[in-house]
Formats: structure tokens, sequence, C-alpha cells
């Protein structure tokens, strides 16, 4: 079944919280049009006052746009009150920069949550083909070491709002909450408390993947590390001394120039900065 944006009973709504989402945003609408699935869906944008008509081409490619201005944006409420808007049984929210790679990447994301196999589904994440990704989103994943710590305690697996499926009656009673960031992990917390099935969906393959100025690495750095602390996970002076005095930091960023993998300073120094990073956005009182 292609996508019918008049069905007036969506078995799966696909949420994206966006705000000027670009070029790249035109190209994710396009490909969530393009999925096929045996029953339909909707596809519901929280927009946060864009102003470069991210809300208008949506609206215009069949998808329910709601508008959104808090007095101050927090992600725990924005997916909140994404989902509070979404009518699907099962609902799937992904970034508004992460593009499905087929189409039947929704169907294989939400039939096991309706077959009853699963309360969450986490789909798989790639580079874009044929782009450029910073190296260390798809690399070095130890280098991540409160993140693997959680995910040991927590399930065995990283919930990411870039790519969920969630019961809706699961969310509606558990919600993201009052979190300022790191809002999946906040749920994953919830999910793994309660018992319920949280299922890594292979095939489920979405493409996510871009640069970032130092400047957007410590923003992106420093606010997950607050939302770990906010969970009761910080980044401790300990644990960035225990980080920092680890050769294979220093092996691997080493290794990867050497095969050419890296193509900036900023690359090579990262798994040393990221720490300095993470150690500032633990402490901070407010983010945002």
């Amino acid at each position: 079944m292609p996508f019918q944006p008049q069905e007036s009973s969506p078995i799966v709504s696909v949420g994206i919280l966006t705000r000027n989402g670009g070029k790249l945003f035109h190209r994710v609408m396009e490909s969530l049009r393009e999925q096929q699935t045996p029953w339909p869906f909707e596809i519901v944008l929280l927009d946060s006052a864009s102003r470069d008509g991210t809300d208008q081409y949506a609206a215009a490619n069949g998808a329910r746009v709601v508008p959104y201005k808090p007095k101050k944006f927090k992600f725990g409420v924005a997916r909140d009150t994404l989902f509070e808007n979404c009518r699907g049984q099962v609902v799937v929210t992904i970034s508004q920069d992460v593009r499905p790679a087929s189409s039947d990447w929704l169907v294989r994301l939400a039939q096991p949550i309706l077959d009853g196999r699963a309360d969450a589904t986490i789909g798989e994440q790639a580079e874009p083909p044929g782009q450029y990704t910073f190296y260390w989103d798809y690399h070095g994943s130890w280098l991540r070491s409160v993140a693997i710590r959680f995910d040991q305690a927590y399930g065995q697996v990283a919930v990411s709002c870039a790519n969920l499926g969630l019961r809706r009656s699961v969310w509606e009673k558990l919600r993201f909450g009052d979190c300022d960031a790191v809002e999946d992990r906040a749920m994953q917390v919830k999910l793994h408390a309660q018992g319920l099935r949280m299922m890594q969906v292979k095939g489920a393959l979405s493409f996510h993947g871009h640069d970032y100025t130092w400047k957007q690495l410590y923003e992106r750095n420093g606010s997950f590390a607050y939302g770990w602390a906010q969970l009761g996970w910080p980044y401790t002076s300990r644990r960035l001394l225990r980080d920092l005095i680890q050769p294979n930091r220093y092996l691997i960023a080493v290794d990867a120039m050497m095969r050419r993998r890296l193509r900036s300073w900023k690359e090579l120094l990262f798994p040393v900065a990221m720490c300095f990073m993470q150690w500032h956005g633990s402490r901070k009182k407010q983010w945002g």
C-alpha cells in the first residue's frame, strides 16, 4: 500500500521533530512517501518555527504539520507533544536528517510491534553512500565509555529517537518526560524497568551522517553528557582521567590517520577532545 495522506485511520505514524530541515529533509520526505506497507500510515511533523519552508514543503507532500513554539525547548516534552499528535497504534520517530534506505524500512521497524513480538524497535544506521560523514560517528564506538556502560545496564541495546518504533500504549504509560536531552535513553530506562521488549531490527536501515564544526561537536557531546548526568550517569573526573590514560584512545586515532581515513585535524583530535567536552557538559547546571 502506498502512502495515502487522506487516510483517516492510520495504523502507524511517522513522527518527526523539525526546524529548518533544508534540502536534506526533502529527500527524507521523498523516502517516506516511497514506503510500501500493508497498512495505512501517516507522517506528522512537530515544527519549531522553520524559516526555510520545511513546514510548507512537508504539508504540500502529505504530512500533517503541528506548529510548536515553547518558551524553552526540551526534547522530552517536544517528543511527547509530537506523540500526542500521532494517531497510529505504533509511532515511529526519526530525526529530520535521517533518510530511510529502502521502501520496506517502515514495515521492518513497525511490524514486530504490530505482531506482538516487541514493544520498542530500534533500526540500524549507516553512512549515506557517496557522502562525507564525520569519521567517529561510525567508528570507535567504544570511545563513548558512559554510553557503553549505560547500555550494558539497560537491555544491551541503544534506544535512539533517530530510528525508533514504539507501541503507542507503551508511550502513553511511560512518556519521555521533562528531559532536556537524551530523552530516548530516559525512555530506555523506563522500558527496561518495566521488563518491556526492546528489539534491534536488522534490515530497518536508515542513512544518517554529516560533518560538524567544533562548536557543533561541543554542543552535541556536551548536551549528551548533561543528559546522561540527569539520568544519574555523570562523566566524572575519574572517568575523564581513565579515558585519557587509555593508550588505545590514541592508537586508534593514529591508526585511522595512517590508513588515510581521517580528513581533518578535527577528526584526529576528537577522541581526546570529546573527553573534555563530556566532562564540561556533565557539569553544566543547565543546557540550552
